[in-house]
C-alpha cells in the first residue's frame, strides 16, 4: 500500500512536472517563442535533472517519475526556444 507521503509526493511531482506544458502549447500554436525566458527554462531543466539524481540516489518513485518527466518537458521547451523558433532580435 502506499503511504499518504508518498501520494502527496506523486500529487505535488505531477503538477510540477506538468507546470510548463501551457508554455510548450502557446510556442507550438503561435510557432514562436518571443515570450521564454532561455534563463529561467535552463535553470528549470537543471532543477528536474539533480532532483532526479537525488531522487534515485534515495529511491524516491515519486521524486524519480516526475523529474523524468520535467526533465523531458524542459528539454523540449529549450529546443523549440533555440532550435525550432529561436526569439527573433527585431
Amino acid at each position: 500500500m502506499i503511504e499518504n507521503t508518498e501520494i502527496i509526493g506523486l500529487i505535488a511531482g505531477f503538477l510540477t512536472a506538468f507546470s510548463s506544458v501551457p508554455q510548450s502549447i502557446k510556442i507550438i500554436k503561435l510557432k514562436k517563442s518571443d515570450s521564454v525566458s532561455t534563463a529561467t527554462f535552463l535553470m528549470l531543466t537543471a532543477s528536474y535533472a539533480l532532483w532526479l539524481i537525488y531522487g534515485f540516489l534515495l529511491g524516491l518513485i515519486s521524486i524519480i517519475i516526475w523529474n523524468i518527466v520535467g526533465l523531458a518537458f524542459g528539454i523540449s521547451i529549450l529546443i523549440l526556444k533555440l532550435f525550432v523558433w529561436p526569439s527573433s532580435s527585431k
